[in-house]
């Protein structure tokens, strides 16, 4: 039996280049509210069961704002989520492993953070944490790198414990995660486009 050949005619094929650049102007404009807004369920718990998975304490997606000049984190949880989405932090881009990813579009998975020094210690100490660990990963999305899947094990500040460390299993299945939100984030900005939204 052959396998289904699908070949888009002349009228999508025109379509469809319209579709793209609808898809890029509309990842263009988005700030973190409206991110927040369209992120579909789905991909969220995508990610939270990929934090849970690979025991991370902390993980977030960053959104790199329509300066170009920061990272935000728009979407996060653990036990200091509250203290740095909804505006209350920014990385600049120049600055931060986390913004070394953005800039290459290479993923990366690196323990002994703290001894790194490209780590930006702007977001531990607001927090007044130490990163141990870290795996971030670019999100690519609307046709073009808009952010960073990210991430961490920490260590209190004045506390004593174990390092807790990530492996290459651990950044394939982030890595994984992130591919899949990617493409949910690109469907569900297509729905609106075609008005394809349920009700």
């Amino acid at each position: 039996m052959s396998g289904l050949s699908i070949s888009p005619g002349s009228e999508l094929t025109a379509a469809s280049q319209h579709l793209r650049s609808e898809l890029s102007s509309i990842g263009d404009r988005l700030d973190s509210e409206s991110f927040t807004r369209i992120l579909p369920p789905l991909a969220k718990n995508t990610l939270l069961g990929t934090f849970r998975k690979i025991g991370a304490e902390h993980g977030a997606i960053w959104l790199v704002d329509r300066t170009g000049d920061n990272l935000v984190p728009v979407f996060g949880c653990g036990k200091h989520a509250d203290e740095f989405l909804n505006g209350k932090f920014k990385l600049p881009t120049n600055q931060g492993l986390i913004s070394m990813v953005f800039a290459t579009g290479q993923p990366f998975c690196e323990n002994n953070i703290h001894q790194n020094p490209g780590h930006s210690p702007l977001l531990d100490t607001k927090l007044g944490v130490c990163t141990e660990a870290m795996i971030a990963i670019p999100l690519t999305f609307a046709n073009s790198l808009r952010g960073i899947v990210s991430c961490v094990h920490l260590s209190e500040e004045h506390t004593e414990q174990e390092p807790k460390i990530f492996s290459g299993v651990d950044l394939g299945d982030l890595e994984l995660a992130s591919a899949t939100i990617a493409r949910l984030l690109d469907l569900t900005l297509i729905e609106q486009i075609l008005g394809w939204q349920d009700g």
